[in-house]
């Protein structure tokens, strides 16, 4: 079974997101702020990080940069509402693997998930 940390403040989305992530088998975690997904990644690396940008303690490419910095980087998928073509560019840059703005489709969602898959 495979690990997904989502973090996500907006509590309805990150529900969904355990939900619908739970019934396809995975093991979810989920953080509300930056503080929240860092202890959740001293505990120990998910293998898959949903990550939205826009954290009451900060943006959260922030996490990007610190795990492809330490050496480590699972495959992160920021879901953000921020569209503006600057803004996915950055998030890519910052180590993000895919960039999925919001709403965005289960489905699409679950296929970029798909080396995170469970066995």
């Amino acid at each position: 079974m495979s690990f997904i940390l989502v973090i996500e403040d907006e509590e309805d989305i990150s529900e969904f997101l355990r939900y619908v992530l739970e019934n396809e088998d995975y093991t979810v975690k989920t953080a509300g702020s930056l503080a929240e997904a860092r202890a959740h990644l001293k505990v120990g690396l998910p293998d898959a990080v949903l990550l939205d940008r826009g954290l009451p303690d900060g943006d959260g490419l922030e996490i990007c940069r610190e795990l492809k910095k330490a050496g480590v980087k699972p495959p992160i998928l920021v879901l953000s509402a921020r569209k503006n073509p600057d803004e996915v560019s950055e998030g890519l840059a910052a180590g993000a693997d895919h960039y999925i703005v919001k709403p965005f489709d289960f489905m699409d969602l679950l296929s970029r998930l798909s080396p995170a898959q469970p066995s």
